[in-house]
């Protein structure tokens, strides 16, 4: 995913789309819990920004069943994980 679908993502869950949006299910859920009583903000970031989530959507991404519940972090997210804790940053280049 490049630069400019991940931030059609934040457009699309902001701004609504057609109930017949290939992911209009997966948006509405995601439309739901921000309508809750709590503080949500969803912005877009590079994934210099989020190394763990990074890490996360490219397991995801290669995975073919469509839920995984983990019990505990996959051993690929370790360094990414290490990294955070420490207030390691990435330079985009």
């Amino acid at each position: 995913m490049c630069f400019s679908d991940s931030l059609h993502v934040v457009q699309l869950v902001k701004e609504g789309t057609s109930q017949f949006h290939h992911y209009a299910n997966e948006l509405e859920i995601i439309r739901d819990f921000m309508k809750k009583d709590w503080t949500i903000s969803l912005h877009h970031t590079f994934r210099e920004g989020n190394a763990c989530a990074d890490v996360l959507a490219k397991l995801g991404a290669t995975n073919v069943d469509p839920l995984i519940v983990l019990q505990e972090h996959p051993y690929s997210l370790s360094l990414a994980l290490l990294a955070d804790a420490c207030g390691v940053s990435f330079v985009r280049t």
